[in-house]
């Protein structure tokens, strides 16, 4: 069997560094949540950092009022901003990192699939549905919907993140954002937003936190998250090509559950792992299912990730 090409190779590690970087980052959240630091803290510190890496960005391009208008800025801001990583922050103070992993790119997924259908007239070829239905029985075990198990506030927070991030892809697709610049307004104007408030009214642990603890969430959070995964997701579909790029989120299931049982110590058995398999699955056909000649569901995610 002939050796796998170097872009190949190289494309693959890209792609694995994206994958690990985005589920690592609910590990992370959920760690910091269950010790020493809150789900304001944790806000603060992506949102803050993100706002300084890339502030050069906006200073560049601007907000793209023009394109996105007051009300399409805000969207942006709450979808994927502040609002969003405060309330996953917050899911996971009750549910474990696996079903953060799970049911927000599964319901992220669901949801684009049924807005772009009915806003921009995607077809829903027999792919995307059975991707669909997948996601739907595997999120449905995870939330306690089926089964004996019970789901908790933090699973129905995670559920409503997932639309949230789903409304966002509307907004950048719509108004044909790239990737790096739409990073940038979500990151600057979620700390113009944020932090006045966060300083002036939230409750803290910064002051007593370990320094070791906040710049390690700073770092990955602010920086990992927000630039190199970027980076890297925009690498790997350039050396694999937008198949495989499109599909690199379907992985997010699998790895987060494998980073929460080895760095969480977190219980997963046959019922997790069929879940987010399926969840996997889903996100997967439901990306890949596309018409000849169209991409409507890569889209949704090459948009977001996609560089200028």
């Amino acid at each position: 069997m002939s050796p796998l090409p170097k872009e190949r190779v190289l494309g693959l590690v890209w792609a694995a560094t994206a994958v690990a970087i985005w589920s690592g980052s609910l590990v992370m959240l959920r760690l910091g949540v269950t010790t020493s630091l809150n789900a304001y803290d944790l806000t603060a510190l992506r949102v803050g950092v993100a706002a300084l890496v890339l502030a050069p960005v906006i200073c560049r391009r601007g907000f793209a009022l023009d394109r996105l208008g007051a009300r399409g800025l805000l969207a942006m801001v709450a979808g994927f901003g502040a609002p969003y990583i405060l309330l996953i922050s917050l899911g996971l103070g009750t549910a474990p990192a696996s079903a953060a992993g799970s049911l927000n790119p599964g319901v992220m997924a669901v949801v684009s699939v049924l807005l772009g259908w009915r806003l921009f007239g995607d077809r829903i070829g027999p792919a995307r549905i059975a991707g669909v239905v997948a996601i739907l029985v595997g999120a449905s075990f995870f939330a306690g919907l089926l089964g004996a198990q019970t789901a908790s506030v933090g699973h129905l927070i995670l559920i409503f993140t997932g639309m949230m991030w789903a409304g966002y892809t509307l907004v950048v697709r719509r108004a044909g954002i790239p990737a790096l610049h739409a990073t940038a307004i979500v990151a600057v104007g979620s700390a113009i937003l944020y932090l006045p408030v966060y300083v002036a009214a939230l409750p803290t642990q910064l002051p007593v936190a370990p320094v070791p603890d906040i710049v390690m969430q700073a770092v990955f959070q602010g920086v990992l998250v927000s630039v190199v995964a970027v980076f890297a997701f925009n690498r790997s579909s350039e050396l694999l090509g937008p198949v495989v790029g499109a599909t690199l989120p379907a992985l997010i299931p699998l790895v987060t559950l494998g980073l929460g049982v080895v760095a969480l110590d977190e219980a997963a058995g046959a019922r997790d792992l069929a879940s987010a398999t399926l969840i996997g699955v889903g996100v997967a056909l439901t990306l890949a299912g596309h018409a000849p000649g169209r991409w409507p569901g890569a889209a949704l995610f090459k948009r977001v990730f996609r560089d200028a």
